[in-house]
C-alpha cells in the first residue's frame, strides 16, 4: 500500500496492483454498489470525503493512501451490516469478468461530497451484537423489561422504511434526521407535522414513516437517557427537590422561586440545574456487547508484582474490597470516581460566568477505555453566573441519594455478555479536583495557615512578615526518617533550626468524622447554602481547625471506611509549579516569586547571603535569573526548534510572547509536557550547573 512511487517519482507497478485489489474489495460493499461512491482514503481526503469511485481511483494513484490505514473499516473490512444482503452483493460482483472499476454511470464530479446518512452505522457500531442478543433471548435468560425496551428500540434501526429501500434508511434514522433539520433551522412543530404527512403520503404504501411530530419525538426520545431540570434558589440556598419540590419560596432566605409573570403565562424559575441520573447510564454499559464484558476487567486482569497499571491494583481499592467482601464478590458491581471543576463557557470574552459540571467515571473498564470521552458521564450541571463555593453540597443532593440507593439496594440490570440479569450495585471510591475545589468537596478550607488537609491543626506553617502570605518553607523535614541527616542541617533549610518532631498521625475516616462533629461543623443542606459567615462558624475555626461544613459525602454509609476519599488533580498542581518556576526564571513583573518582599523576609529564615538586600539598598541579580541573551535563545528554541507529534501538545511556538518576554496561553497539558520533556535539558546551557540540576532533578 505504501510503496507508492520509486526513486524517479513514478507510481510503482506493485502499488497499482494493490490499488486495483483495494478498489475491487471496496466495490463489493452494498453502499458502493448502490451509489457508485465511496469514502476516499487518499492522503488529502483521509476518509472524510464521499466521492465517485473514479475520483477515488485518481486520488489514490496521484496521492497514495492515508497513513496507517491497514484495516479498511470504511471499505468493507470488518463490516457488520446485514449479512444476507452483503453476501448477495459479493456474489454478484464475483460473477463479473473484470474487477470492479468505476463505471461511466457514476457521478464524476471532482471531490463531490454528500451528506451520507450514518444513523444505521452509528447504532450498529455502538451496539454491534444487538442482533445476536435478541436472537438468543429464547435460549437463555431473557432481558428485564428496561433492557427489552432498549433492544426493541435498536431493532427499529434495522427495520427499513419500506420494502426494497436502500439499507440504512429506517424509521429511526429518518426521525433522527428530521429532528436534526428542525434544530438547525428552528422549524415550528406545525411545519414538522406537515413534512411527516408529506413523507407518509409520497413514499410507497405500508411505509413505516412517523405520521406526526409527536411520533418523531417519541421515537427519538428512546435513543436518549433520562434527565431532570431542578429549580434552584436564586442565592443557592436550596433546590426545589424531594420534600421541597412544591415550595414557592426558599425556606432559608424567603426569596421567591419564580419570576413575576402575567396571568395565564407559564411560571419561570429564577434558576435551574440539570441532573442526569447515573443508574440508566450504568445499565447501558451492560446492555452493550462492546462494554459489558469489559466491565469485569478490573477483577479478571492479572497484576504484575510491584506495578500499578489500574486503580484496582492500588491499596485503596483493595482496602475497600477487604472491608466489604460482599460487594467485592460480584465483579459486575461498579466502582466510580467523581470529579468537578469550574469553567467559563464564554471564554475570554470578559463576561463573568462560572459553570460547574460534575462528572462520574466507571473504573471497572481497562485503562484504555475508562478515560474515554464517551465514558465520562456528566451527572450534574451547576448553573452560573455565581461560583457555588460552599453551597456545592446543595446541588449534590440528588446524586448522593442515588449513590446511596445503588449501594444499599442496587438496580436490576441485564448483562448481555453473559445473558443474565443481576442486581448491580455501585460505590464512589473518591473525588478528584484541584485544591480550591478540594475544599468545596471535603469541607476543609484550603486557604490560610491551616490549609493543609493532612497536617490540619498540627501544621508548622507561618506568616511572612513582609510578604504577608502563609509560608510552608521547611515544614516537611519532620516527614523524614528520625535519623536523617537533613533533620540536623542548619544551613540548607531554616537557619539554626533542628527538626525533631515526627509527622502528624494519619487519621482514619471515623476519627475525622468525630473531629468534625466535635467542632460542630454543620451540614450545608440543613443550614442553607448561604449560611456561612464568620459569626456562624464553629468555635476554633481558623485557629484549631478549618472545618467550614460537614460534607454531604459523609451521608454515604461507606465513606468513613474508605482509605482515600479525596484526590488532587496533578495537572493543576503541575501547572502552578511550572508558572512559578518559569516566571521567576524570566523575572516576569507581577508573577515572579523573587521580589523585594521575599528578599526582605530571607534574612530571618535562611542564610542565603547572596540573596539578601545590601545595606545600601541594592538588590543583587540572582544566579537563577536568565539574562537577556538567554531569554532570547530560549524563546527562539521553543518557537522554531521544538517539535512534537500532532495531537501530543499544543503548538508551543504560539505560546511565546517575545515582546512581553514570557510564555502565555499554555494549558495544563502544555505545562505538563514542558515540565516532563523539556525542562530536564532546556536550561543546561542557559543556567549554572547547580541551578539546572536542581530544576531537572539531576544530581
Amino acid at each position: 500500500m505504501y510503496a507508492h512511487k520509486d526513486s524517479s517519482g513514478r507510481v510503482t507497478e506493485e502499488f497499482l496492483n494493490g490499488a486495483e485489489m483495494f478498489m475491487y474489495h471496496a466495490g463489493q460493499t452494498s453502499l458502493t454498489l448502490e451509489t457508485c461512491k465511496m469514502f476516499c482514503p487518499c492522503r488529502k481526503c483521509n476518509n472524510t470525503k464521499f466521492a465517485a469511485s473514479e475520483t477515488v481511483w485518481k486520488h489514490i494513484v496521484n496521492r497514495g493512501f492515508t497513513p496507517h490505514y491497514y484495516i479498511w473499516f470504511n471499505h468493507g473490512e470488518a463490516d457488520n451490516r446485514n449479512e444476507a444482503s452483503s453476501s448477495n452483493q459479493v456474489e454478484n460482483v464475483r460473477n463479473r469478468e473484470e474487477p470492479h472499476l468505476p463505471s461511466e454511470s457514476c457521478n464524476l464530479q471532482e471531490d463531490h461530497m454528500v451528506d451520507h446518512d450514518r444513523m444505521h452505522d452509528m447504532v450498529t457500531d455502538a451496539f454491534r451484537e444487538t442482533r445476536s442478543v435478541i436472537e438468543e433471548v429464547e435460549n437463555v435468560e431473557g432481558p428485564n423489561l428496561d433492557a427489552k425496551r432498549f433492544y426493541e428500540m435498536l431493532a427499529a434501526a434495522n427495520e427499513p422504511i419500506y420494502e426494497g429501500c436502500r439499507e440504512g434508511l429506517s424509521k429511526l434514522s429518518l426521525a433522527a434526521r428530521m429532528m436534526n433539520i428542525k434544530t438547525d433551522h428552528n422549524l415550528p412543530e406545525v411545519c414538522m407535522d406537515a413534512w411527516a404527512e408529506l413523507f407518509k403520503e409520497y413514499l410507497p404504501e405500508d411505509n413505516q414513516c412517523a405520521e406526526s411530530y409527536y411520533e418523531i419525538q417519541k421515537l427519538v426520545h428512546s435513543l436518549g437517557l433520562p434527565s431532570e431540570m431542578i429549580d434552584v434558589c436564586i442565592d443557592n440556598c436550596m433546590i426545589y427537590w424531594g420534600e421541597n419540590a412544591e415550595l414557592l419560596e426558599c425556606k432559608f432566605c424567603k426569596k421567591p422561586r419564580y419570576k413575576p409573570q402575567g396571568r395565564g403565562r407559564n411560571r419561570v424559575p429564577y434558576q435551574r440545574m440539570w441532573y442526569l441520573p447515573i443508574k440508566d447510564r450504568l445499565k447501558r454499559l451492560y446492555q452493550s456487547e462492546k462494554t459489558a464484558a469489559a466491565m469485569r476487567w478490573h477483577a479478571e486482569h492479572t497484576q504484575k508484582e510491584g506495578e500499578i497499571n489500574h486503580p484496582s491494583d492500588a491499596k485503596a481499592w483493595k482496602h475497600l474490597n477487604s472491608v466489604y467482601p460482599d460487594f467485592a464478590s460480584n465483579p459486575r458491581n461498579v466502582y466510580l470516581g467523581l470529579c468537578t471543576d469550574g469553567f467559563s463557557p464564554f471564554g475570554m470574552s470578559g463576561r463573568q460566568y462560572s459553570l460547574w459540571p460534575v462528572f462520574l467515571t466507571p473504573y471497572n473498564l481497562p485503562p484504555e477505555m475508562c478515560m474515554g470521552k464517551e465514558l465520562l458521564f456528566m451527572s450534574i450541571l451547576i448553573p452560573g453566573p455565581k461560583h457555588p463555593k460552599r453551597s456545592l453540597d446543595v446541588f449534590l443532593q440528588p446524586l448522593i441519594e442515588e449513590l446511596k440507593e445503588l449501594w444499599s439496594t442496587g438496580v436490576q440490570t441485564y448483562d448481555c455478555s453473559t445473558r443474565t440479569n443481576f442486581t448491580m450495585r455501585a460505590v464512589l471510591l473518591w473525588t478528584i479536583s484541584d485544591f480550591p475545589a478540594y475544599g468545596m468537596l471535603s469541607g476543609w478550607t484550603t486557604h490560610g495557615r491551616l490549609s493543609c488537609p493532612y497536617c490540619m491543626g498540627s501544621t508548622d506553617a507561618f506568616q511572612l512578615k513582609n510578604g504577608r502570605k502563609t509560608s510552608w518553607f521547611d515544614c516537611h523535614r519532620r516527614f523524614l526518617p528520625i535519623n536523617h541527616l537533613y533533620r540536623r542541617n542548619k544551613k540548607l533549610f531554616r537557619s539554626k533550626r533542628v527538626v525533631r518532631d515526627t509527622a502528624p498521625p494519619y487519621l482514619s475516616g471515623e476519627e475525622i468524622e468525630k473531629d468534625i462533629d466535635y467542632y460542630g461543623a454543620q451540614d450545608t443542606v440543613k443550614k442553607g447554602g448561604n449560611w456561612h459567615t464568620t459569626a456562624n462558624m464553629s468555635a476554633g475555626y481558623g485557629t484549631q481547625h478549618n472545618w467550614h461544613k460537614k460534607s454531604i459525602f459523609w451521608e454515604l454509609p461507606y465513606w468513613k471506611n474508605l482509605l482515600l476519599r479525596h484526590n488532587l488533580d496533578v495537572m493543576h498542581i503541575e501547572k502552578n509549579f511550572f508558572d512559578n518556576i518559569i516566571n521567576t526564571l524570566l523575572n516576569v513583573p507581577g508573577k515572579t516569586k523573587d521580589n523585594k518582599n521575599s528578599r526582605l523576609d530571607l534574612p530571618a529564615l535562611c542564610s542565603r547571603i547572596e540573596l539578601h538586600i545590601r545595606n545600601d539598598g541594592k538588590i543583587l541579580v540572582p544566579i537563577f535569573r536568565l539574562s537577556a541573551e538567554a531569554k532570547a535563545a530560549l524563546f527562539k528554541w521553543v518557537a522554531s526548534d521544538v517539535k512534537f507529534s500532532d495531537g501530543y501538545v499544543s503548538n508551543l511556538s504560539r505560546c511565546v510572547d517575545q515582546q512581553g518576554q514570557k510564555f502565555s496561553g499554555m494549558k495544563s497539558h502544555d505545562c505538563h509536557v514542558f515540565m516532563q520533556r523539556l525542562l530536564p535539558f532546556a536550561f543546561a546551557e542557559l543556567l549554572p550547573k547547580n541551578v539546572h540540576e536542581a530544576l531537572a532533578g539531576n544530581k
